[in-house]
């Protein structure tokens, strides 16, 4: 098959896969959303295909290469199909060539018809013109409670608004979208996670307003997440700044099918501490020892009101599960070497984290061991998420502001 004809295929399998998955064009998709959709894949096919793969499929990062065929195979079989040369297959099915005698008048008749359709295609392919909006639409929003699952409710006038589509995005994730009638003023959407979140109204997919949505964790919350919904609990503090989870929830992890995360979560107004100027220390270990823990995991999360951290450790030999995030710069550990994270987590680890004018650096038992900067700022700091696969314990944690004072958590 000739290559134009591999690349018109490989676009219709684009558009199918964005059809499936219903978060618009993927040359606007986030980092993480590649992320969210490489752990699909593989809890359909059970294979793993890196985020970074799929950003090379999807035309966002530039390469010259073709797509392999075992990717083209397991992208045809998320899709439902047997592999790669079914689903190309799929866009011939119960078409049979013929050919007949025509006139030449049905022949310029047919070139006058397919001309009217190419122009009306065009003309309907074209981006619409941006909706004229009104300056004073208003849309702002409430939290429910202070604990979680928590609900808000969404207040909104769109009088003297005629759009096709309306909807609120909850957050960057462009599926967690409310569709609202034109006669509603209000919508209510669940968050089970504190966050510092961005909501958005969108009219016929233009962002008429948005505004930062902050739900706190009203001090340290306490996860095991499950999906699509986590199991809360209070994390036990003791001395020593030390955080843990009941010993309760280790028969509960121990007995489930399937791996399970439990996360700490710390979401709060820090001041003006700057996500791009703070130091963290901490120490903490992985205390779960059963079906899973050959590849102990730990992520530390940094939360800002522009952007987010990722910052993973795992055992050693583990680190290809490793996947580092600095808020504009995704790294998979299935193409990059991140064993620099790697380190025996059974015992605690004083972790450092330091980043200074949005350059981070990690040091693992007094030791440097990464460094690299980011482009987009974080904005303020507003907190910290420790997960842990299984269970595990923080101890020892202080935040310090860009000045090396000291910040109460």
């Amino acid at each position: 098959m000739s290559k134009t004809k591999i690349d018109t295929e490989t676009r219709r399998l684009q558009k199918e896969l964005e059809s499936k998955l219903g978060w618009g064009s993927a040359r606007q998709w986030h980092s993480s959303m590649f992320a969210e959709l490489s752990e699909k894949i593989f809890d359909e096919t059970q294979v793993n295909i890196s985020s970074a793969t799929l950003k090379r499929f999807f035309g966002v990062v530039k390469h010259d290469g073709l797509p392999s065929t075992s990717t083209l195979d397991y992208l045809s079989q998320f899709l439902g199909y047997e592999n790669w040369r079914a689903f190309k297959l799929s866009n011939r099915a119960g078409s049979k060539p013929f050919t007949r005698t025509v006139s030449s008048k049905a022949i310029y008749i047919s070139i006058g018809f397919v001309l009217a359709l190419i122009t009306i295609m065009v003309i309907a392919s074209k981006s619409p013109e941006p909706v004229e909006l009104p300056d004073d639409i208003s849309f702002t929003s409430k939290p429910v409670t202070t604990t979680y699952p928590n609900s808000v409710v969404f207040d909104f006038d769109l009088k003297g608004i005629d759009a096709d589509s309306i909807h609120i995005q909850q957050y960057w994730d462009p599926t967690k979208t409310i569709t609202i009638k034109k006669d509603q003023t209000q919508a209510t959407g669940i968050y089970y996670f504190p966050g510092y979140f961005r909501a958005k109204l969108l009219i016929d997919g233009q962002i008429a307003k948005e505004h930062d949505l902050f739900l706190k964790s009203n001090g340290w919350l306490g996860t095991i997440e499950y999906k699509p919904v986590p199991k809360y609990f209070e994390p036990v503090l003791t001395g020593e700044l030390k955080i843990s989870s009941p010993g309760r929830l280790a028969t509960e992890i121990a007995l489930s099918e399937k791996p399970q995360v439990t996360g700490y979560h710390y979401i709060n107004d820090l001041g003006l501490v700057s996500g791009d100027d703070f130091t963290l220390t901490t120490t903490l270990r992985n205390t779960y020892d059963d079906k899973w823990e050959v590849c102990q995991a730990i992520r530390i999360y940094v939360i800002g009101s522009d952007g987010a951290m990722i910052i993973p450790f795992s055992k050693p030999g583990c680190s290809s599960d490793n996947n580092l995030m600095l808020n504009d710069i995704y790294l998979d550990g299935k193409e990059y070497d991140l064993s620099a994270f790697n380190v025996e987590l059974d015992d605690f680890i004083p972790i450092k984290v330091r980043n200074k004018g949005k350059k981070l650096t990690v040091q693992i038992k007094g030791k440097d061991v990464y460094s690299s900067s980011y482009n987009d700022t974080m904005g303020r700091l507003v907190g910290f998420r420790f997960k842990f696969l299984g269970q595990g314990e923080i101890r020892n944690l202080q935040l310090f502001d860009q000045n090396l004072n000291p910040v109460i958590l």
